[in-house]
């Protein structure tokens, strides 16, 4: 990791070679440790629904792809934000992490709640009916707040990215290096996503949906006392 710091220190223009360093620097952030949570949640979506959808074995690929799209989605948005004025975005978001930590942790808890059965809610993505086409949009909708996720341990690869975009005063390449962050940030959630829902359509696990619905939930807990650390953290209450 401390390897590409340097490189990513040094990008200062749009060119092939930049968006490949910030492509892999995005990938390695996708496989650490500290990316699981989005991982969990991927796989937790597919394994809790994938059990007779509509979509078949594909139905965890679409829900995966458009959860990590997503995620994607805001970092390009942010990136355009970074290049028009600069660090003033992340000064903004600084404050409000600990809001949005804790949000997306209740989001969680309601649907590995939801997962159970002790709730009902009727959410786009936890309908195990809808075609490919509206799993693909729930689970994109669901994908944007944790746009917004980070990491203390993310840091050293993704602030020389957040540096580029802010110091290159220009949107686009903001947006594109951001982009492409997230996206390579997504294969690693996809893969886990795929993997989850692929599981479910084996004949031997079908009967065992509720059972595999349970650890969809179980991975959605996981993932929700990763984001309330994380919201007690930037609140200041871990001293430190």
């Amino acid at each position: 990791m401390t390897d590409l710091e340097p490189l990513l220190q040094n990008i200062t223009t749009l060119t092939p070679f930049a968006v490949a360093l910030v492509a892999l620097a995005g990938l390695v952030v996708g496989v650490a440790p500290s990316s699981f949570p989005l991982m969990s949640v991927a796989a937790g979506l597919s394994a809790g629904q994938g059990t007779g959808q509509t979509g078949g074995r594909w139905a965890g690929i679409w829900r995966s792809v458009g959860f990590a799209l997503g995620i994607a989605s805001v970092d390009a948005v942010l990136g355009a934000l970074f290049g028009l004025v600069g660090f003033a975005v992340l000064r903004v978001l600084v404050q409000y992490l600990a809001i949005a930590y804790a949000l997306l942790a209740l989001m969680l808890i309601v649907t590995g709640l939801g997962l159970l059965g002790v709730i009902h809610i009727v959410l786009p993505m936890l309908n195990p009916s809808l075609r490919p086409a509206k799993s693909f949009a729930g689970s994109f909708l669901l994908g944007l707040p944790f746009g917004l996720s980070t990491c203390p341990a993310c840091t050293p690869l993704l602030l020389p990215v957040v540096a580029a975009a802010a110091g290159s005063a220009d949107p686009l390449m903001g947006a594109v290096l951001m982009a492409t962050f997230g996206i390579a940030r997504g294969v690693p959630i996809v893969i886990a996503g795929s993997l989850a829902g692929a599981a479910t359509q084996f004949p031997r696990t079908r009967h065992l949906t509720r059972w595999v619905e349970r650890a969809g939930a179980v991975l959605m807990f996981a993932a929700a006392a990763y984001f309330i650390y994380q919201a007690f953290y930037y609140a200041g209450w871990l001293g430190g």
